[in-house]
């Protein structure tokens, strides 16, 4: 009798097991990293030595989504913003970034970029089928592309204008990221919104490079739960808080 309880208790455990997805990230509502406005706008032109990046301290981008990070490679990033744009400098230290040259509309997955996530209003929750939040992926050669609500690839010269420049065995990614709400239509006239200090925007940045004979290495700028891995492109509430400031 003992053991055919047991036997009951564990079939009740195992029917109750949720194998479905998690439910949508709470990140908190008070932790935030502060995002310094620039006096004036840096050209975004692949260089370092522009004023508006001097005073700022680099940020790493060292959280491992997937694969197995090199020991003698680091990505670091700084952030600044205008009433325009929000801007990023990336430096990455001995890492070749590696392009296919094809068509970017249907490889955009296929070679080594960037990925750049972006909640305008730090709302949080599902994107997957709306413009609630923007997962932007630039190619080495500075192709923007995003996917639409019928996950269809399209370009995101609107949003992203980027520049790649290598010296030796550093590179230097900087971007200009206009921001759009969550009544952005394609193809349609849309109005960029314009940025004050107090905004509080989600923000995410991963570099992915594009293995064939193993797993891809992703190098993300936030860490992301073990239950969440592969979620960051579904869900906003995984994205970083960032809290503009004058």
């Amino acid at each position: 009798m003992r053991i055919l309880s047991c036997c009951f208790f564990l079939i009740f455990i195992a029917c109750g097991k949720n194998d479905g997805p998690p439910p949508l990230f709470q990140k908190s509502a008070t932790a935030f990293t502060p995002v310094q406005k620039a006096i004036i706008a840096p050209k975004v032109d692949g260089k370092a030595h522009d004023p508006a990046w001097q005073s700022l301290e680099w940020k790493q981008m060292d959280h491992i989504w997937s694969g197995k990070a090199s020991e003698n490679s680091s990505i670091q990033y700084k952030l600044t913003w205008t009433p325009d744009a929000l801007y990023v400098l990336l430096r990455l230290e001995n890492i070749t970034i590696q392009s296919n040259f094809g068509n970017p509309m249907e490889n955009f997955n296929s070679e080594d970029h960037l990925s750049v996530y972006v909640d305008e209003d730090n709302s949080g929750g599902s994107y997957e089928d709306s413009y609630n939040a923007f997962a932007y992926q630039i190619s080495p050669t500075n192709i923007s592309v995003f996917l639409d609500q019928n996950k269809k690839p399209r370009t995101a010269h609107h949003a992203v204008y980027s520049i790649l420049k290598n010296y030796g065995t550093t590179a230097y990614w900087e971007l200009r990221i206009t921001n759009f709400d969550s009544t952005y239509q394609p193809n349609k006239p849309n109005e960029a919104v314009s940025l004050k200090p107090g905004k509080l925007m989600g923000f995410a940045l991963a570099f992915e490079h594009v293995d064939a004979k193993a797993t891809n290495t992703i190098l993300g700028s936030v860490a992301i739960p073990e239950d969440y891995e592969g979620h960051i492109n579904l869900d906003a509430g995984l994205f970083e808080t960032l809290k503009l400031i004058q």
